[in-house]
């Protein structure tokens, strides 16, 4: 099997519900700095925003970390990969005290508990539960229950086996619901809590076109205790968020949790006994939302929206302008409450949020001001403002990243807000940033850009070299540099130097990918026809051939040798045979039947000296295969959270370089196979 190592990865944060936090609620920290800790795909970085300087970055998983952590109890750390490798560290990142695979894969959302003995780790395409006991003095980490969320009631020994019988993955698949559709496929458990007691356990259940569910669950066997339908949504209305700790009354003793679902609907749950204490139809499509003090705060994904409701519903304060990241992880900086982490795909924020009285205390300068809506609140009067000041705002590529070029140990990259960086492998900050009024869609080379609006820019001056009018999707050159040929979303084929139209795809198909045969006679163009059609280079629309076989959009083509490699929506690779013109197909690459939920094969690159074929997909992974008849792939891991929507590759070095729609840049090494 293949391996790699990566070298660096550029952006802020891989954040969700539960993959970071800051340093200072550590209870070793000392330090007057806004530290912040969190995933960045595979990787672990430590990052001091106060002086702008990454502080610690290690490679820890081939693939992505879904759950990072902190313990105060046990002064320790704990994450998991979506594969489900679970390791918890010192505080520090110094020590290892446990490294252990679990018996579960697609990992979503971890828990911890607040006494440090209970893990909990859901599983979306799996569709299980599995808890895990953790004895902190001798670092021992057991598995106790794994629930599967169709299980009947009663059968506890099919569905809870011992902790020492392996459960084949096979068997769960043969027991989940298949979908055609990326949000259908999520199927299971969304998401897990505890009181802050551990006499209560609760767990969200996501299935296609059903009602969201919540089910109380058995502490010591994951048996079903209850289960609540919350029937006042849509079954179309998906789970989003929840708050990721309990809010105790002091007075009652009651504990409550909320739950968002789509269109703002959020549900405050009260545990004991299990059922519904109110609905809020929420303003401004909230992806995040916490407890602040009494009140549930609701943060909107992008629309810079943020709410204060009551414990019992009741909207008290809202604002607008805050900051927009497409906002899906919150944590306070300390138990004060008082400074607040606000983490997206698109970068994290640190905000102050306080109560002023203006009779006294002016409000801050470029504070955002709410609109207090209820003042029978006892913190609020009429002299009272409620303000949120941004602090520090660290955002790198600001919406999906989209082209990559890259030059030995330098890399650019776009994304479809105009921004252009340029990166050195071995640090961590951009040398260089760039914008551009216009989405980039590909590198046409060092200097210029393709763009969504088909306008050719030269990136260091800023002017439009060449306007197409339509979406330029891929370029290919020659082996002097003196040529490049234009792939266009109308489906033509144009060479940049003489403006002549090499090929033209039928009904207008979009060219998605371009490669020169070895002569540099003709090329071959992917198009969303279904169709690999190889031209002559020298003439106007002159077709050599057609290649068939893929039955959806051929998405990237590289010719090498007497071989044409093509990957396409059908998630499979064909391999051609050119010599002689024949064009024969020699056989077809499947992707595993590891890879769940929906997604296609985005881009493509060979490797012809060491035999590899090289994809990636539009749900995160990295496949790879030998270059050979019934081939397995010798590589499959998702290293990003969302699509990945460049690929360049240096066969000399073998480094590999990505972009995806997280906001994120990988850079990584193949090791020898």
């Amino acid at each position: 099997m293949a391996s790699f190592t990566i070298e660096n990865v550029f952006g802020v944060g891989s954040f969700r519900l539960c993959s970071g936090f800051p340093t200072a609620i550590k209870i070793t920290d000392k330090s007057d700095a806004h530290l912040y800790e969190c995933a960045l795909n595979g990787c672990i970085q430590v990052y001091n925003y106060s002086t702008d300087e990454r502080l610690f970055f290690q490679h820890v998983y081939d693939d992505i970390i879904v759950v990072m952590v902190y313990n105060e109890y046990v002064n320790q750390i704990l994450t998991c990969s979506y594969t489900g490798k679970i390791i918890i560290w010192s505080h520090d990142y110094q020590k290892r005290y446990v490294e252990q695979q679990t018996r579960i894969n697609h990992v979503h959302y971890g828990f911890w508990t607040t006494d440090g003995t209970g893990i909990y780790l859901c599983s979306r395409f799996d569709g299980t539960l599995l808890s895990l006991t953790y004895d902190s003095e001798h670092h021992s980490l057991t598995e106790t229950w794994l629930r599967h969320w169709a299980t009947p009631r009663a059968d506890a020994e099919t569905v809870h086996p011992p902790s020492n019988l392996s459960i084949s993955p096979i068997n769960i698949a043969e027991k989940m619901e298949t979908s055609n559709t990326y949000v259908a496929g999520s199927i299971g458990y969304e998401f897990v809590l505890s009181t802050n007691l551990r006499r209560h356990l609760f767990a969200i259940l996501q299935r296609p076109h059903e009602h969201v569910h919540i089910h109380e669950l058995n502490l010591h066997d994951g048996h079903l205790i209850q289960d609540l339908k919350l029937q006042h949504a849509k079954p179309n209305q998906t789970f989003l968020c929840a708050t990721t700790t309990t809010l105790r009354q002091t007075d009652t003793g009651k504990e409550f949790f909320a739950v968002g679902l789509q269109s703002g609907l959020i549900f405050i749950i009260d545990t004991n006994p299990l059922h519904v204490h109110c609905i809020i139809n929420a303003t401004g499509s909230p992806q995040a939302i916490i407890w602040w003090h009494s009140y549930l705060l609701t943060f909107g994904y992008i629309s810079t929206i943020v709410n204060v409701y009551s414990l019992d519903g009741t909207l008290i304060a809202s604002c607008k302008d805050a900051p927009a990241t497409a906002i899906c992880h919150l944590q306070w900086n300390s138990t004060e409450q008082d400074l607040l982490w606000v983490g997206g795909y698109m970068g994290l924020t640190l905000v102050r949020l306080e109560l002023i009285d203006t009779v006294r205390t002016p409000s801050p300068v470029n504070a955002v001001v709410f609109t207090i809506l209820n003042t029978s609140v006892d913190e609020l009067s009429p002299s009272t403002t409620l303000c949120l000041t941004t602090l520090i705002h660290k955002t790198l590529h600001e919406t999906a990243g989209c082209g990559i070029y890259m030059d030995k140990k330098e890399i650019l990259s776009g994304d479809l807000s105009g921004n252009i960086f340029r990166w050195s492998v071995d640090e961590a900050k951009p040398k260089e940033h760039t914008h551009i009024s216009d989405s980039v869609r590909c590198f046409v080379s060092k200097n210029l850009v393709g763009t969504l609006s088909g306008a050719l820019y030269n990136i260091d001056n800023q002017e439009i070299i060449e306007d197409f009018s339509t979406a330029i999707i891929c370029a290919a050159w020659n082996n002097a540099q003196t040529v490049c040929l234009i792939g266009l979303a109308d489906g033509s084929l144009v060479n940049l130097q003489s403006k002549r139209i090499v090929g033209l795809h039928a009904n207008n198909a979009e060219i998605w990918g371009v490669a020169w045969s070895p002569n540099e006679q003709l090329c071959a163009t992917a198009s969303e026809d279904q169709t690999t059609c190889i031209w002559q280079v020298d003439q106007e629309r002159k077709l050599i051939a057609t290649l068939t076989g893929h039955t959806t959009a051929v998405t990237a083509v590289q010719w090498k040798y007497e071989r044409i490699y093509t990957c396409a929506d059908d998630r499979t690779v064909r391999v051609y045979n050119s010599h002689a013109n024949t064009y024969n197909c020699l056989y077809v690459l499947r992707t595993p039947t590891s890879l769940f939920g929906w997604f296609t094969l985005t881009y493509l690159q060979v490797d012809e000296e060491q035999k590899l074929i090289i994809c990636t997909t539009q749900n995160g992974y990295l496949v790879v295969w030998r270059d050979e008849e019934n081939a397995r792939a010798i590589l499959c891991q998702k290293i990003h959270f969302g699509s990945l929507e460049a690929l360049k590759y240096d066969k000399t070095t073998r480094r590999l370089v990505t972009v995806g729609s997280d906001c994120t840049v990988t850079s990584l090494r193949l090791n020898s196979v």
